[in-house]
């Protein structure tokens, strides 16, 4: 048997029929697999002539398998890539080199309508053959990029939301680094957000006495594991240029579908200035609050001088009435003892005027404790009672027989107390003397409140003088500065409790306030 050349035409009348059955069959498999590829898949020799379109090529396309086979696989290609394709078959032929065989690329592909979309390109060379031929999948990109716009669209949508806030907004991953900050929050730091992404936020921002309260913050959120548990808290934050911020942060636990915590979302609004503000405005109610003291001591100062007066009087008579006795020799001792002892008392009973009257003008800074409201009433008498007494005014206590425990600042109280009995002093010199008299009673109220009432039976008030009484800068005296009922309505509230004044039915007027009782402990 002479062997066949490479060119020699074989006959086919007299090749094996088994062959030619096996060819068809390979084919058959061929074009199953290649229909069943989800992809586009077209086959083209290396004149760029289409040899195989499957029939995901068909749906993607618009052709029929019919209408390309046999022609250059370019009437799927736009301008300008349609006029240079066979060059780069030839090229490659000529040369060798490989541009995009085996590496996939995303081009621009030309359906039947015209319509040209994005698709994802890969090439591979067939060596069957002598001669190459060329396989390529062709993958629609139309979705995929339509998504990815949409999500570009929909993250500019949202950071255009997150720009508008007046808020700081700001995201971190489960190990506290940053993974969103809105522009307010870049403002506020003086970061941008390309610096601050990825960072600690903890270690780059908070400062630092604070950092470990605000680590527990987060570590507790995120140990709640729950979306509807928020935490809320103050830290100051460290601007970039080093200055220091007092923001308020509201905490949310960021879950995923499985309801495992992959982060936390904050929103921050600075209160420095508002901060500053407040302290401004404390500071200011401290002062005015000092002044209306001063300003209520001085209206009993006549009373004052008088009662320390008597006893300054008593230890000059004692002290001389000793210096008589111990003329006489020692059979008077028994009377200068009652003497010296009489000296003691009047100048413990000066001395107590004096503490008690430094307690109340000297400027302190807020102290609460919890004591019994009943002390507080009877320790205030020192200083009320001799200015009563000037006035011919009788100060009656009713007294709640148990203790009241009430956590409160006493010289605050006592202010409060101070000015209630002050303006009924003034209210009741109206009256005939026989008739001046300021009842002061404490009780427990159901509600665990305690309350205390300063009633007169003076002058009493207009409507139109109590729904003003309470204003700053109003006044029923023709001295009076307007601020001491202001001033103590704002003691009261900040304890808890509320000042109020209502008509008392024998004539006169009453006040009241009241104070939460303390509760035990334990």
């Amino acid at each position: 048997m002479i062997p066949a050349t490479r060119n020699a035409i074989p006959d086919v009348s007299t090749a094996p029929q088994p062959i030619r059955s096996a060819v068809s069959l390979a084919e058959l498999e061929l074009k199953a697999l290649l229909d069943t590829a989800v992809d586009a898949v077209i086959i083209i020799d290396c004149h760029g002539r289409i040899e195989q379109f499957n029939r995901s090529a068909e749906r993607l396309f618009g052709f029929g398998a019919a209408e390309v086979v046999g022609n250059n696989v370019s009437m799927l290609m736009p301008a300008p890539h349609r006029a240079r394709h066979d060059a780069y078959i030839q090229r490659y032929l000529r040369t060798g080199e490989a541009h995009i065989l085996g590496v996939g690329r995303e081009i621009g592909a030309q359906r039947k309508d015209g319509s040209v979309f994005p698709a994802r390109l890969s090439i591979g060379e067939l060596r069957t053959a002598d001669v190459p031929r060329f396989v390529g999948f062709v993958h629609d990109l139309t979705d995929s990029k339509q998504a990815q716009l949409d999500l570009i669209e929909a993250h500019r949508r949202a950071q255009s939301y997150l720009d508008l806030a007046d808020v700081i907004l700001l995201a971190l991953d489960r190990q506290g680094r940053v993974t969103m900050i809105n522009r307010k929050g870049c403002e506020i730091l003086g970061y941008s957000e390309q610096e601050l992404y990825g960072r600690d936020w903890i270690a780059t921002c908070v400062q630092a006495t604070e950092q470990e309260s605000v680590q527990g913050v987060f570590t507790g959120l995120a140990r709640a594991r729950n979306l509807e548990q928020h935490g809320y808290h103050e830290n100051s934050v460290i601007t970039r240029d080093g200055r220091v911020r007092r923001v308020a942060w509201h905490n949310s636990l960021l879950l995923d579908d499985e309801g495992e915590v992959v982060g936390t979302l904050s929103s921050g609004e600075d209160v420095t200035e508002r901060q500053h503000a407040e302290e401004e405005a404390q500071r200011t109610r401290a002062r005015l609050t000092h002044v209306s003291r001063l300003s209520t001591m001085g209206e009993m100062a006549g009373g004052l001088a008088h009662e320390l007066n008597q006893p300054l009087t008593a230890i000059t008579v004692y002290a001389q009435a000793c210096a008589r006795l111990l003329e006489h020799g020692a059979e008077h001792l028994d009377e200068m003892r009652t003497a010296l002892a009489q000296i003691s008392a009047q100048a413990i009973r000066a001395g107590e005027v004096i503490r008690r009257l430094r307690a109340m003008v000297k400027q302190h800074a807020t102290q609460r404790a919890t004591i019994d409201c009943n002390q507080i009433v009877r320790e205030l008498i020192t200083l009320a009672e001799p200015d009563a007494r000037a006035n011919d005014i009788a100060l009656r206590l009713e007294l709640a027989p148990d203790p009241l425990p009430v956590c409160a600042d006493v010289v605050q109280i006592q202010q409060v107390l101070l000015n209630l009995i002050r303006n009924a002093i003034d209210a009741t010199l109206a009256v005939a003397q026989s008739a001046r008299r300021i009842d002061i009673r404490t009780a427990l109220l159901d509600d665990d409140e305690v309350e205390v009432n300063v009633v007169d039976y003076g002058c009493g008030l207009t409507q139109e003088a109590r729904e003003r009484l309470f204003e700053p800068f109003f006044t029923t005296k023709s001295s009076g500065t307007g601020l001491g009922l202001s001033i103590s309505r704002g003691i009261v509230r900040d304890h808890g409790g509320r000042l109020q004044c209502a008509p008392n039915p024998q004539g006169g007027t009453a006040f009241s306030f009241t104070l939460p009782l303390a509760k035990e402990e334990g």
